[in-house]
C-alpha cells in the first residue's frame, strides 16, 4: 500500500477514494513472486486445474502466523482489524491466514505495506504500523492491514475469471501523471486490494488519504457478491 499523505488541491477529486500518490512516494510493488492472476488453491475436495491444489483443513484452521519479533501489542492490532471486518470478508481472510506470516516494520520502499508470495504456496505481509498510525490513525491502520491481507486472498483464492469480473466492477478513476500508479493507473492487483478492504471494512475511505485513489463501486455490497459466494 502506498504511503499516506495530503494534496490539498486534489481533495475534492478523491474524497471517496484512497490517498493520492505523490511523485517519489513509496511504491507498493510486492516482493518475491509477482501477484498472480490465477488462484493457488481451490476450495472443496480435491485439486483444481494444473498447479492448483485443494485448500486442506489444516491450513484452514491454522490461524495467522506472526514473526517472532512482532510485539504482542502489534499482534492484537492486526487481529483486531480482522475482527472488525464484515463476516464474509473475515471468512475469506480466515481461509488463508494459516498460510500467512505477518511482519511489522518499515518496508524500505515507497510503501507502508507489502505482500509477497515467497514460494511453496506460503505468503508474507509486512506492515509499517508505526508510520500509518502516526499519520492516519486507527482507520488507516485497519485499511493497511486488510489491504495487504486482500493481496493474500487474491494470491490464494481468486481465479482468473473472478479477477476479470471484479475488476470490471471497479470504476476506472481519474487521470494520473505519467509514471504514477494511482487512480486510473493503479495496477489491477491494487485496485482489487483497495476495493476489497473498503468492502471488508464498510468504509469507502472518505477523508482517509492512504492507498491508490481507487474510486469505489456505486455499491460495495453488489461488487462483492462473487466474493461473498466464494466465502460460502
Amino acid at each position: 500500500m502506498r504511503r499516506p499523505g495530503l494534496i490539498l488541491a486534489l481533495l475534492a477529486l478523491f474524497v471517496l477514494a484512497g490517498r493520492v500518490g505523490l511523485p517519489g512516494a513509496r511504491d507498493a510493488t510486492p516482493t518475491g513472486t509477482p501477484v498472480q492472476a490465477g488462484a493457488d488453491f481451490v476450495l472443496g475436495r480435491g485439486d483444481g486445474p494444473e498447479g492448483v491444489v485443494g485448500l486442506g483443513e489444516p491450513e484452514r484452521v491454522a490461524g495467522l502466523r506472526f514473526a517472532p519479533e512482532v510485539h504482542p501489542a502489534d499482534r492484537q492490532v492486526v487481529l483486531g482489524a480482522i475482527g472488525r471486518t464484515r463476516p464474509q470478508a473475515r471468512r475469506l481472510i480466515e481461509l488463508v491466514d494459516g498460510l500467512t506470516t505477518v511482519r511489522v516494520g518499515p518496508t524500505g520502499r515507497r510503501s507502508v505495506g507489502q505482500a509477497s508470495a515467497p514460494g511453496n504456496r506460503r505468503y508474507e505481509i509486512l506492515l509499517d504500523l508505526a508510520e500509518v498510525s502516526s499519520s492516519t490513525g486507527p482507520r488507516g491502520v485497519d485499511q493497511l492491514i486488510i489491504h495487504e491481507l486482500a493481496h493474500v486472498v487474491d494470491f490464494a483464492l481468486v481465479s482468473d475469471a473472478l479477477v476479470g469480473e471484479l475488476d470490471e466492477g471497479i470504476p476506472r478513476g481519474y487521470s494520473c501523471e505519467p509514471g504514477q500508479r494511482t487512480s486510473a493507473c493503479a495496477p489491477r492487483e491494487e485496485r482489487f486490494a483497495e476495493t476489497f478492504a473498503k468492502w471488508a471494512r464498510a468504509d469507502v475511505g472518505h477523508g482517509l488519504y492512504i492507498g491508490y485513489a481507487v474510486s469505489p463501486p456505486a455499491s460495495l455490497e453488489t461488487w462483492a457478491l462473487p466474493l461473498a459466494r466464494l466465502a460460502g
